[in-house]
């Protein structure tokens, strides 16, 4: 897998859940990526500079559910999404993102 700096992240990023490889989490880019339909909705994560991340989940009535957090670097490309949220990235590409929460 790619070696990750903090730079790296950034762009919007839909949920791949149909690629997760046990608890590694796939993420495509939510533009050009053809994503098959899904009932269920895709979580987004939307990297911005100034380590800012704006986090949307599917809400009840199909529209995104978007929050604003902070991104905060832990080290070993690990970092802290707000103030609960910690995610490892294992790989980051043009094409593909690969997160292990945790």
């Amino acid at each position: 897998m790619g070696k990750v700096q903090t730079g790296g992240l950034s762009g919007t990023w839909a949920h791949s859940y149909e690629e997760d490889e046990g608890d590694v989490q796939v993420y495509r880019p939510h533009d050009t990526f053809p994503f098959p339909p899904s009932r269920r909705g895709r979580e987004t994560l939307d990297f911005r500079g100034a380590g800012e991340v704006i986090s949307g989940m599917p809400g009840p009535d199909d529209r995104q559910l978007r929050s604003a957090a902070e991104l905060t670097p832990l080290g070993m490309n690990r970092f802290r999404l707000g103030d609960a949220r910690v995610i490892e990235v294992l790989e980051a590409g043009p094409d593909v993102l690969k997160l292990r929460p945790g």
